[in-house]
């Protein structure tokens, strides 16, 4: 069998990580607290020295003292290669972006909405803070088509 540069498909990352949702958490289906865990790993191992997971009601969120996406900013519109923890991993803000009902994220130099409407409860980082993101526990709802 033969294949042509024609019979490329794109693939939509939203779509694949809505499709396969099962592969990325333990249980099988979006885990808020599984998510802030992997957020908090992601920014120990990329050379923050501090990181806190703190709820608030509706929303998590997980501060570090480091920026460990400075030089990740795709991280929250791509599939991201995590290469630090294996050859198959990924940086997991894409995660939040695909499942959670609203995603913010803030550095020293300001606060930026993702997803969701403008009412975020986003920590605004401080001179002891590099980064934050915060996401709703709460999913985004599935639109069966």
């Amino acid at each position: 069998m033969k294949y042509h540069p024609e019979d490329i498909v794109p693939l939509d990352p939203m779509d694949y990580l809505l499709e396969n949702e099962s592969r990325f958490f333990r249980r099988g289906t979006y885990d808020p607290v599984e998510l802030a865990g992997m957020i908090a790993t992601e920014a120990l191992t990329l050379g923050s020295a501090r990181v806190l997971i703190q709820s608030d009601g509706e929303w998590l969120t997980v501060a570090a003292d480091q920026d460990w996406l400075r030089n990740h900013e795709q991280a929250f519109s791509a599939i991201t290669p995590f290469p630090q923890e294996g050859a198959n991993s990924m940086l997991a803000e894409i995660l939040a972006v695909a499942f959670s009902a609203g995603v913010a994220t803030a550095t020293r130099e300001g606060v930026e909405l993702i997803k969701g409407d403008d009412a975020v409860p986003t920590p605004v980082a401080d001179r002891n803070t590099g980064r934050t993101v915060s996401f709703m526990r709460r999913r985004e709802p599935r639109i069966v088509q």
